[in-house]
């Protein structure tokens, strides 16, 4: 059976090229794939690089060289992708897939739906009509990305056409998903989001992978005695995030209670535009960004932490908080998205309103204190993760679903 992924990363061709915290899921997802002998593998990825495909390991890899254009080019260019989809249908010509998998219905990728007579699965990501809706976080105004400090001129840039450019792009990803007939997903919300907007369509559950480093780790989550707590973030630098969460949850520990802690944020180098719009300076109410880290940096400090604080205004099911519970820790997390699906409220993890900082200093200052209630999470988190994210489950039902959808196809 020969699969063509078209993906948002280059995934195992450079593993290390995804810069958020050493490498995704994707990747993690290709090292199951190739462990079928059933399966024969394509993948088509933006890259650097001109020549036309790659043999490794068993896959063919197919680069597609982004287009090269200024910053004013990009921001006023016109919304045209016919050439792209000319060159998805090269690689499609090339490869004679079985079957195409399209990893996020938010990228053009998604145009080959109209294209092309092979079947089409979208593995849904995220899905930018709700992340629309939660763009701007409260307190945040259009005309702080002109008059606020700590964004560079691009990003500035970016801020500005923000909402219009999330406005367009959820419009064409609504017209994406009402075009194909086969969805993946692993929650509730980007199921009901699917049944919304294409009710004809056929759903398919499968689990997301995990990258090694947290599968394979001997490492787990202890509780500590230890006076000084160290909270723990894994966020990037879009608004909706919840970086401005971050901080003014901090300012409520700062003020209100007498907890020695740190929190220490992956994924960004600074906060000084945050900083800037609320007027909380990072580092007097002990938050500390880290950068980025590498999968096994991350480990490290997850284990060695009190808790895991997930502040995302929208999100479906992120991996920074399946990568916390299966080393144990204990997570607090926005109710938002499909996070309800992966943490079950009071149980293997504590669910908070968005834009709530005074539940979340209520709801850490709690987690670091109660060992019964820390410990106890953990060990749910645990037994939950490690079903949820094994491998080989995985594995078999991702063949699972590529022959249910091959052998639809050639009945008809």
């Amino acid at each position: 059976m020969r699969i063509l992924w078209f993906s948002v990363t280059p995934s195992l061709f450079n593993p290390h090229s995804n810069g958020h915290n050493g490498g995704g899921w994707i990747a993690s997802l290709e090292q199951i794939a190739r462990q079928n002998n059933e399966i024969e593998l394509g993948v088509a990825f933006y890259f650097p690089d001109s020549s036309f495909k790659y043999h490794n390991e068993g896959v063919t890899y197919y680069p597609i060289m982004p287009e090269k254009s200024s910053l004013v080019g990009k921001i006023f260019k016109k919304n045209d992708k016919s050439s792209n989809v000319a060159n998805y249908l090269k690689i499609i010509e090339d490869f004679k897939p079985d079957l195409i998998q399209i990893f996020g219905s938010e990228n053009d990728f998604g145009l080959l739906c109209k294209h092309t007579d092979i079947p089409v699965v979208i593995h849904m990501q995220g899905c930018l009509p709700p992340y629309h809706n939660a763009l701007m976080p409260v307190g945040m105004k259009r005309s702080d990305f002109l008059f606020k400090k700590g964004l560079s001129l691009g990003y500035r840039f970016i801020g500005l056409r923000s909402e219009k450019a999330f406005r367009k792009n959820a419009e064409r990803e609504i017209e994406t998903i009402q075009s194909c007939k086969y969805f993946m997903g692993r929650t509730d919300w980007d199921r009901s989001l699917i049944d919304l907007f294409n009710p004809d369509a056929t759903y398919f559950h499968c689990e997301e992978a995990l990258r090694d480093s947290f599968i394979t780790s001997e490492k787990r989550w202890k509780y500590s005695d230890e006076k000084k707590k160290t909270i723990i973030s894994v966020i990037s630098r879009p608004w909706y995030k919840g970086c401005d969460l971050i901080l003014k949850t901090a300012a409520l520990l700062k003020k209100f209670t007498d907890i020695d802690y740190e929190w220490k944020v992956y994924g960004i180098p600074e906060m000084k535009f945050f900083e800037s719009v609320y007027a909380i300076r990072a580092k007097d109410v002990n938050v500390r960004p880290m950068g980025t880290a590498t999968k096994e940096e991350l480990v490290e400090a997850l284990c060695a932490s009190s808790c895991y604080v997930h502040t995302s205004y929208i999100d479906n099911s992120p991996n920074s908080i399946c990568e916390a519970q299966i080393l144990g820790v204990p997570v607090i997390a926005t109710n938002v998205g499909g996070i309800s699906s992966i943490v079950e409220n009071g149980k293997d993890g504590i669910l908070f309103p968005a834009n709530a900082p005074y539940t979340a200093a209520s709801l850490i200052k709690n987690i670091t204190s109660n060992k019964a209630l820390a410990e106890e999470l953990s060990k749910q988190a645990i037994a939950k993760a490690t079903e949820r994210h094994n491998p080989e489950s995985i594995g078999n039902r991702l063949f699972e679903i590529y022959r249910s959808i091959v052998q639809e196809n050639c009945k008809s």
